[in-house]
Parts: C-alpha cells; structure tokens; sequence
C-alpha cells in the first residue's frame, strides 16, 4: 500500500511540474530511441551464437560470452555513469508520518529493478542464453542466467550511484570510476591474468548450480544496496541540516590552486561547473575518455581502419585529443556564464583574468594528455617530434582560432540542460565557424606534409605554435579587448532564454 502511494506521489510530482509538457515530450522521444535499440538488440540476440561459435576461441557460444562479460560492463558502467540519474525523492517531507526511513529508501532502490538502463542488455542476452544455454544446461539454467545478468546489471548500477554520491562529496573520487573501467585492463595487460578464462570457468559453474557461486554473488548485492541506503540515510542528514548542505560538494582538495590568486579562483569555479554541469561533464569526461581510447586504439591495434586512412587520421585525432577540453570549452568561453554574467559584469571582477584563466585551463589539460601520449612515443608508436608540434600547434593558433570565435557567440547556454548532443546555446554560425577552425589547421599543415614532407610540416607546427603560445598575453588581451566592444550586445543575447 505504501509502495503504491509513494508511486502517486511521484506521478503526481511530475504531472504538476511546470515544465510538464517540455519532460513528457523528451521522454516520448527516449523511449522512441530506446525501443529501436531493444530491437536492434532482440534481432542480434538471435545471431549471437552463431557469431560467437565462429570468432570464439570456445567450443559452446555461452563460454566466449561470459569470457567477454567485464568488458561488458565495463560497457555498461561507462553509459550508466554519463547518463543515467540517480534515484531520487523529496524524503524529508515524510519524516513527520509513522513512515521508516529505510522502507523510503528501499523504494527508491527497487526502482531499480524497473529502470530501463538494467533492462536494455536483456534484450540481447534473452534469445542469447535460450538458444546457447538450454542445448546444453537446461531451460532452468537458461532462466538463472538470464536473472543472474539482470541483477548483475542492476549491481552495476548500484556501483554508479554509489560512486557518484561519493563525487559529490569530492571530484577525487573520480580516481574510483576511472579504477573501475581500467581494472579489468590492468589485470590482463600488466598482471597477465586470463581474465576471460576465469569468468568463463565462474559461469560454468553457475550453470552448474555452485552453491558457493550462489551465495558470494548474493553476498556481493547485498553489500551494494547495503551502501546505497547508508548514504542515502547520509544525504538526508545533511538535506537536513540546511546551510550545511552547500559543504558537501567542494573543490577543498584542489586547495593548492589557492596560491596562484585571482587566477586559481578561476580555474576553481571553471572545474566546478563543468563537473556540476551535467550537459558539460557528459561532454567534456565522456568525449574525452572517447577520444583518447580511440586514439590509444588506433595506435596500439594492428591493421585497424584508421592507421590506414593516411596522415590525416593521425593529425586530426592527435589534435583532437590534446585540445579536447579547449575545443568544446571554447566555444562556451562567454555563453557558458551566460545565466550569470549581469552579475558578473556588475562585479569588480577582471575579465581579462577570467580569459586568462580558461586559456591555462585548458592547456593543463592539454600538457596532461600530451603526458599520457609520451608512453606509446617512448615505444616508437609516434613520434616523440609530431607529438610536440601537435602540442604547441593547438594551445597556440588553434586555441587563438577558437577564442576569436566565440567571441561572436551571443546565445543563451543552459548549464543545467542535460544530453550529449543538445545544441542549445549554439548558433548554427557558431557551429559552421567551430568546425572550420578545428579542420582548416589540420589541412593546412597536410598540405605542407604532401608537398614538403613530415620534417617540414611539423616543424612550422612547432614554429608557428610556439610563436602563438609565447605571445598568448598578447592575443588574449586583442580578445578581451574585442569582447568589450560586443559585450552589450553578447550580454543581450545571454538574456534572450
């Protein structure tokens, strides 16, 4: 009865919001997008097996697929972690009935077993374990599968909600999700364990009804909601405890930036927002992690499409990758602030600084992927030469490129506005403009490698980035300066929501 009226509730919160019509449209829409991908899903579920039989080194189609299960969920985990929200509710309005706390709480953690993102991977796995499970187990051992995937993806999801309750509290915590998706990787590249093998040889034994198998994994799930309803029961307190709320989520561990003044600051309050920002965080972490795995991909992977589509591959992702942060961020330098920005213009509060501080942003970032890239240049993989030119190339003129135009973008940007590829708080001007600029040095420095030679076009990258980079003070100054002549007619665009 209680479960049924707090359902109600729910609904009925929803049905009255104000912005009713605009949350029932986007979810008409995602639930249109979800239903093809669950046929997608359905039709290759009943190939699986048969594709598993050729390409897998097993001779039954169930033992390669529970080879390839954490890389699965390392699928999995990554979508969940970007997408999907957390459960939640407005408890504190119960606490004056004869309501438990953890019933309230549990009922938010069943909403997980009817959540669409633990259900869109049994679309596959459904035709998958009848077909190659029953032959061989029996119908029970194909349902027990099939019911051991579903709750294992609901663990997953709890994992997500747990980390990001602990991201909340500290963006360090960010270390735990990258540890999750990299652990399975690291035990099969650097502690040589046949990760696949193992799993493969735990599902037999789940087919077999292993007792032990049963009770670890039940022991394992209820740790999982274990914890989930801890700082549940966490996050109320502090709901509670009024202005204390606002402690919970800080930078306080980046303290050190405290050192370099106004420009620390800066950089604080850029960092915070993207990771606040659900629309940046889903773009700036997600594209990010993307691009740098593709470009690992296209490096490491023999015989791959993109190692033979020319230089042009190589330039454009190795620039890509390096000024991710500055690319996207970019072409937000102003509108980003939009909501705000009366208020910061009616501040004494130095643009200019503000400019400044977005510019080293983005190149630490830039410094550190360039960082991560000296490891397949020490193994020979690229050149150690190319990947400093590319560098210096795009903090220098394609960073200069990008500020100049976003200088010109003067629509509304709602931080708060979720989805990957949302593009409000873009012209389609600003957008032609973005994409010229991330293209026109790209083959402008493939012109001069088709007709000089790889030495002569990474040199003027170097040359020419090195030359933007040391007189940054310079062009960051030109910038500020023409955004002060535009900024009432920016500012009246901002206001334009």
């Amino acid at each position: 009865m209680l479960q049924q009226q707090l359902r109600q509730h729910q609904w009925k919160a929803f049905r009255r919001n104000p912005m009713f019509e605009r949350n029932l449209a986007v979810r008409i829409f995602m639930y249109f997008v979800f239903g093809l991908v669950a046929i997608e899903f359905l039709s290759f579920g009943f190939i699986l097996d048969t594709f598993l039989l050729k390409v897998g080194p097993y001779e039954r189609a169930i033992d390669t697929f529970n080879s390839i299960l954490p890389y699965l969920f390392v699928l999995d985990f990554i979508i969940k972690f970007f997408f999907k929200t957390n459960e939640s509710m407005q408890i504190a309005p119960y606490l004056s009935l004869p309501v438990k706390r953890n019933k309230l709480f549990n009922f938010l953690l069943r909403k997980e077993f009817t959540n669409f993102w633990n259900f869109y991977f049994l679309f596959l796995v459904v035709p998958f374990a009848l077909k190659a499970v029953t032959p061989y187990f029996g119908f029970t051992a194909s349902v027990l599968y099939i019911l051991l995937f579903y709750f294992l993806c609901i663990a997953n999801s709890l994992l997500v909600s747990i980390i990001n309750n602990l991201i909340s509290k500290s963006a360090w915590f960010y270390i735990l999700a990258g540890i999750r998706v990299v652990y399975p990787f690291f035990l099969i590249l650097a502690c040589k364990i046949d990760l696949g093998d193992y799993i493969s040889r735990l599902g037999e034994l789940f087919l077999n009804y292993n007792v032990w198998i049963y009770a670890a994994f039940i022991a394992f799930f209820s740790a999982l909601w274990f914890i989930n309803r801890l700082q549940m029961r966490d996050r109320l307190y502090y709901e509670l405890q009024g202005d204390k709320v606002d402690k919970i989520s800080s930078f306080s561990s980046l303290s050190f930036l405290d050192r370099f003044g106004v420009i620390g600051d800066f950089i604080n309050l850029e960092l915070r927002m993207i990771l606040r920002s659900p629309r940046l965080k889903q773009q700036v972490v997600f594209s990010g992690v993307l691009i740098i795995g593709l470009f690992f991909y296209m490096l490491y992977a023999p015989n791959n499409a993109f190692s033979k589509s020319g230089p042009f591959i190589l330039f454009f992702y190795g620039t890509f990758a390096i000024g991710l942060m500055g690319l996207i961020m970019g072409q937000y330098l102003f509108t980003s602030e939009s909501s705000f920005f009366d208020g910061l213009a009616a501040r004494k509060i130095s643009l200019f600084e503000l400019l400044k501080s977005k510019y080293i942003l983005y190149c630490s970032y830039s410094l550190l992927v360039t960082l991560l890239l000296l490891i397949p240049a020490f193994q020979g993989k690229i050149s150690g030469f190319l990947l400093l030119s590319l560098f210096f190339y795009t903090i220098g003129p394609i960073y200069f490129l990008i500020f100049q135009n976003a200088v010109y973008n003067k629509t509304y940007f709602d931080l708060f506005d979720k989805g990957m590829w949302n593009w409000k708080g873009q012209s389609g001007n600003m957008l032609t403009i973005t994409l010229i600029t991330m293209f026109i040095p790209v083959i402008l420095a493939l012109i001069l490698n088709s007709i000089f030679g790889e030495m002569t076009a990474n040199s003027f990258m170097l040359i020419s980035g090195l030359a933007f980079t040391l007189g940054s003070k310079y062009w960051l100054k030109w910038t500020y300066n023409r955004f002060l002549k535009r900024r009432y007619i920016n500012m009246e665009g901002f206001r334009s929501n």
